[in-house]
């Protein structure tokens, strides 16, 4: 049995406020500094797409330094409230088991939140911090998932046909868990908390580490819901892709490696949220890998900015050169 208040190093509400004729959402997020400015551009856009509601954001957050912790202080409003669940390194996970490159308190989020938030709310959203709202999360927060752990969203076709051949589950339902609609309490009484920590040190490799996790233990448990609320899109150095996505979308994830907040990436709907944030002056990094600058360089060669073109072949020379190292 396992006290999940000990993976919690201490905790505390930033920010408080709500109308007392708004009903009240509760939302998720899970990070580390690496990835704190994302998670406010997404809390952002939620904030500016869900009105008339209350929101309680719950930020798990790993490793956070105190200037964005400033900064989403600056978040607040009249009916915000945001909590900090500052996480700690007592997560023991068996390094083969999980492929993924991350922390294991960031591994870990996603399988205690609902855990945690139990004595808070019957329903939470979790969403990931590559994600972006377009629309409000009051259609999501009102499905009816009384007789089911989750709602999900499917993941694309070519990551289900992938799992077809890693485990014996029914691959047509393998959701994706950047956006979850969780009811926390089948979720307790169902032990998932205390299952996923086993599983993750059951000496099996899980290639996309908690998310397949969560597909082996809910299998059966969840209720499909509409792809609307977790549109899959992997943007190119120009962000064409943006341009394509449906109307009706109301939660754009950025899958992949080539995430939105980097300078290379062209995303105007990023850029439309990064300037209504706490962190609009903050200077973008420029990538995540060698091969991005070079395609970044080449965009620049195609609009005719030889000069910024040359300038960011070099440092992709540099990139390269440094990671052969």
């Amino acid at each position: 049995m396992y006290n999940i208040q000990s993976f919690i190093a201490s905790t505390e509400t930033i920010a408080k406020a709500s109308n007392p004729n708004f009903s009240t959402l509760h939302i998720a997020l899970g990070f580390d500094d690496n990835y704190a400015m994302p998670a406010g551009i997404t809390i952002t856009s939620v904030i500016n797409n869900t009105l008339d509601v209350n929101l309680h954001f719950h930020l798990f957050i790993d490793q956070v330094s105190e200037s964005n912790i400033e900064k989403f202080k600056q978040l607040a409003g009249d009916r915000i409230t945001i909590t900090t669940y500052r996480m700690n390194n007592n997560f023991v996970i068996n390094p083969k088991t999980l492929i993924l490159h991350i922390s294991n308190a960031s591994t870990c989020i996603r399988f205690i939140i609902p855990e945690l938030l139990n004595p808070v709310t019957d329903k939470v959203i979790y969403l990931d911090s590559d994600t972006i709202c377009l629309k409000s999360l009051v259609p999501l927060a009102n499905y009816n998932i009384d007789d089911y752990i989750a709602g999900v969203i499917s993941d694309s076709k070519d990551m289900q046909e992938a799992i077809s051949k890693m485990y014996s589950l029914d691959s047509s339902k393998y959701f994706n868990a950047g956006v979850l609609l969780i009811n926390t309490k089948n979720w307790c009484e169902a032990g998932i908390t205390e299952k996923a920590l086993n599983l993750i040190n059951d000496g099996n490799v899980y290639k996309f580490a908690d998310q397949d996790v969560l597909n082996i233990l809910l299998e059966k448990k969840t209720l499909l819901l509409p792809i609307k609320f977790n549109t899959k899109i992997k943007i190119s150095i120009d962000a064409h892709q943006e341009k394509n996505i449906k109307p009706y979308t109301v939660v754009l994830h950025y899958i992949s490696q080539n995430k939105p907040w980097y300078k290379v990436y062209q995303s105007e709907i990023f850029q439309h949220y990064l300037q209504q944030s706490p962190w609009k002056d903050v200077e973008l990094p420029l990538s995540g890998n060698s091969s991005s600058v070079r395609n970044y360089a080449k965009y620049l060669m195609k609009l005719g900015k030889y000069t910024s073109a040359f300038y960011y072949y070099i440092i992709y020379l540099i990139y390269k050169f440094y990671n052969k190292k």
